[in-house]
């Protein structure tokens, strides 16, 4: 049996940070590694690093891999939240994720995508009044009016701007993995504010002092039992409940990619106006294409081989989540951007993995993702074709040596008009 290959170092994990969503590719390629190498990182610790479809197949299967307690403190503290769906595991996790998933109705969506359509046509009289309009920072306040509205919570005008700027603090928290990340203790602030705003609506629904329509999150979760017939800690089910539409929020980096994808592509504009499908088989090449989630981690549960080598039982693992989407053995021409090639895609659950893979009721794959695409098509078709603007000189880089991944200026468009067409 081979020996597996390994990147030298005693802590690789500032090397990580400095090479961001490259930092696997670059290895695999510099030690002849396909599927697999080790490294060390987050205090020395032994890593195993796992890349293409068949990595993504056994990180999802439930009795080789555990993923309770392998989320480093920082990014439960300040993305997740302690106690989060993302934490648990076994019956718990399936119990709880069955929640998530109850909220997946077809009404449901249906509504997501009114919300969505609506609330970018009657935001288009604020832009034609701003002299410029940065897309990452407008599209999360949109998106926090879209995800609130949508999860039941009541959320006045007035403090959708702060609630979208929390967000932003906990999401953009990532980029601190490993690193003396002066931003820790705002984003735990920020996460702070928006659990007691919303811990203190779980409490005034069970009182039956305010009352979210039934099917939304907010009273859904109010209401849920486990399987034990227990309701869910007040504190618990607030971060929960953020969970089901901070993922939401966090679009405004695939929707800034997407302006971008247009702006460069400008073919793609015309067919998303002009072609059936399009502007879903786009969404899904811009979740693909750009960067979102690095890699994610757990650990081995049980003994098991990979690619002809053996893994052991409590060995780290973490599963390459942007290199596998950029494989020519997953992908066909994986840097070009190509939309039509979701055209025949066969919907596997282990090559399009932005936010995760694996089944959606028993693996960690993240329950939003369906609504990320809805939210992405008619985001995509009200820019394509709902409006016109300019795109004045910026910096339109997307650094792949930085976690998370952005377009430097945020993409900013400027001359924004309705497109009426008054013939």
């Amino acid at each position: 049996m081979s020996t597996i290959k390994r990147d030298k170092g005693l802590d690789n994990t500032l090397k990580v940070m400095k090479e961001g969503y490259l930092y696997t590719t670059n290895q695999r390629n510099r030690l002849g590694a396909d599927n697999i190498f080790e490294t060390r990182g987050l205090g020395g610790k032994r890593v195993l690093v796992l890349s293409g479809k068949k990595a993504a197949e056994t990180f999802y299967d439930n009795d080789k891999i555990e993923r309770k307690g392998t989320l480093p403190k920082r990014v439960v503290n300040t993305l997740f939240g302690k106690g989060a769906i993302h934490t648990t595991t076994g019956k718990k996790h399936i119990d709880r994720k069955a929640l998530f998933m109850s909220l997946m109705t077809e009404g449901n969506l249906k509504h997501l995508r009114e919300l969505t359509r609506n609330h970018w046509y009657m935001n288009t009289h604020r832009m034609e009044q701003m002299d410029q309009i940065n897309i990452y920072r407008e599209s999360i306040i949109l998106l926090t009016k879209v995800g609130t509205k949508w999860a039941g919570v009541q959320a006045p005008e007035e403090k959708i701007e702060e609630i979208a700027t929390d967000m932003d603090i906990m999401i953009d928290s990532f980029r601190g993995l490993g690193t003396a990340f002066k931003g820790y203790r705002s984003s735990v602030k920020a996460r702070r504010r928006v659990e007691d705003w919303l811990e203190d609506q779980i409490i005034q629904t069970r009182k039956g002092k305010i009352f979210p329509p039934e099917g939304t999150a907010l009273y859904e979760f109010a209401h849920w039992e486990d399987y034990l017939g227990n309701p869910m800690d007040s504190r618990l089910c607030a971060i929960d409940l953020m969970n089901t539409f901070r993922p939401l929020i966090a679009i405004n980096r695939f929707v800034s990619f997407g302006l971008l994808a247009m702006h460069e592509f400008p073919v793609s504009r015309e067919k998303i106006n002009n072609e059936d499908d399009y502007a879903y088989m786009f969404s899904q090449e811009v979740r693909r294409f750009y960067p979102f989630v690095p890699f994610l981690p757990a650990k081995a549960k049980t003994d098991f081989h990979f690619d002809g080598h053996k893994v052991d039982k409590d060995t780290m693992l973490l599963l390459d989540i942007y290199g596998t989407m950029h494989r020519e053995d997953v992908f066909e021409n994986p840097n070009e951007f190509r939309p039509e090639r979701f055209l025949d895609w066969d919907g596997s659950p282990f090559d399009l993995i932005p936010q995760g893979g694996g089944d959606y009721y028993t693996n960690h794959r993240c329950a939003g993702e369906w609504m990320t695409v809805i939210i992405m098509e008619e985001t995509m078709k009200y820019f394509a074709g709902r409006i016109t603007y300019d795109v004045p000189e910026q910096d339109l880089r997307v650094d792949l040596n930085s976690i998370p991944g952005y377009v430097k200026s945020g993409f900013v468009i400027e001359n924004v008009k309705e497109n009426l067409d008054r013939r």
